[in-house]
């Protein structure tokens, strides 16, 4: 049983890709305070509010939801589920690319909450270093005692609800006939169908980069268009950084799921890195529609996606739309600043300038500017050398 219950823990934290106790919050506060409350403790580096607002045994029926899993690893999973819940809510997050990256922690920020009698929805938004994001869409009731209660989420950057995620998973773990069976689409697999698709799941489960080539690509097409292997190709080799397989796998994603909002975080963040810009644009669109936020993030990276472009006016547009959604934003404000310096808007920057002093403290001497290999071009602007001077004199 240790065994089997190490290999759940240890496969879920590597598909996935906090600890002062806290009490539960009062039913007196609205569900948005509440709410509000989780993120905060998550944002203190304790996980313990996100785990008292989530009902342990409906949680774990929504996990093993239609799915035939392993007796053994059903029973390990439920018995440790609250030691494990952290470890996968947290490696649910983009894997950061740097040792400076992987110092620096993840902010959550609430960006949307709307309530309907018991229940709400609420979209927050992660923030990791490199301003890499993730958004997670979480549907919410209020339990006993008017608690908040955590219902599920749907993970934009996994694409998919974080029940149903964790179910796939435990599968892939002692992916037998019948479990393998039922996370495919065909109605009648055969025996050798499920045999290769289980080999496969192994292949992923142990890290084995080359059984897991030489398994997939002998799939019968049936089998490589099957949903859940579409999209572990693409999640093995994100994981895996292989350039030219994650390209492969990324246009296949696109066309087994055209249009579909649940993969465009992560198609937006592969075109981004492929340098495919306007079609980056276009999954950060449909992004911010499936969310249904006004979203300064997105939208600032709409802006530099389409500066890349070297369409300046565009950017321009996107990252005013950006500091208007969300003037909080200190993102927001950069963007608008560098995508003005790069349209030779200088009257324009000053204005962004002016707000990353006063809002956020920075001191956007010559020095600093100068580091910027987008900005320092202001330098020898004379409007810019005239705000210096006025902001100096002040």
């Amino acid at each position: 049983m240790n065994r089997i219950m190490t290999l759940v823990a240890a496969l879920l934290v590597a598909a996935l890709l906090l600890p002062q106790a806290v009490s539960a919050q009062s039913g007196d506060q609205g569900l948005r305070e509440q709410f509000q409350a989780v993120i905060d403790g998550l944002n203190d580096n304790s996980f313990s509010r996100f785990h008292d607002a989530i009902d342990d045994d409906a949680f774990v029926g929504r996990v093993f939801g239609t799915r035939v899993i392993d007796e053994d690893a059903r029973r390990a999973f439920a018995q440790d589920f609250p030691q494990t819940l952290e470890s996968m809510f947290q490696a649910a997050f983009p894997s950061p690319l740097t040792e400076d990256e992987a110092a620096n922690e993840i902010v959550g920020t609430l960006v949307y909450f709307a309530e309907e009698g018991s229940q709400a929805r609420a979209v927050v938004r992660f923030e990791g270093a490199g301003f890499r994001y993730s958004w997670h869409a979480y549907d919410l009731t209020r339990g006993r005692g008017g608690r908040v209660q955590i219902v599920d989420w749907f993970d934009f950057y996994q694409a998919g609800w974080f029940s149903e995620i964790v179910g796939d998973t435990l599968v892939r773990t002692l992916p037998g006939p019948k479990s393998v069976a039922s996370v495919l689409e065909m109605p009648r697999p055969t025996e050798g169908q499920l045999f290769q698709v289980g080999e496969l799941f192994k292949a992923a489960r142990d890290g084995n980069p080359r059984r897991f080539v030489q398994i997939h690509d002998g799939l019968e097409e049936a089998l490589r268009q099957e949903p859940v292997v579409v999209k572990l190709n693409f999640q093995y080799w994100r994981m895996l950084r292989d350039p030219g397989r994650l390209r492969a796998a990324a246009e296949e994603l696109a066309s087994t799921f055209p249009g579909d909002a649940q993969h465009s975080l992560s198609l937006a963040e592969f075109y981004v890195q492929a340098r495919r810009f306007e079609d980056a644009i276009g999954q950060f669109e449909l992004l911010e529609s499936a969310l249904g936020v006004e979203d300064g993030a997105i939208r600032s990276l709409k802006a530099t996606a389409a500066m890349a472009l070297g369409e300046f006016e565009r950017a321009q547009s996107f990252a005013l739309a950006a500091v208007q959604a969300e003037p909080e934003l200190e993102l927001a404000w950069w963007t608008l600043l560098r995508t003005r310096t790069a349209a030779e808007n200088y009257t324009g920057a000053t204005e962004a300038l002016t707000e990353l002093e006063d809002r956020f403290g920075h001191l956007l001497i010559p020095q600093q500017l100068r580091r910027d290999r987008f900005l320092r071009v202001l330098i020898d602007q004379q409007e810019y050398k005239d705000w210096r001077a006025a902001r100096d004199a002040a």
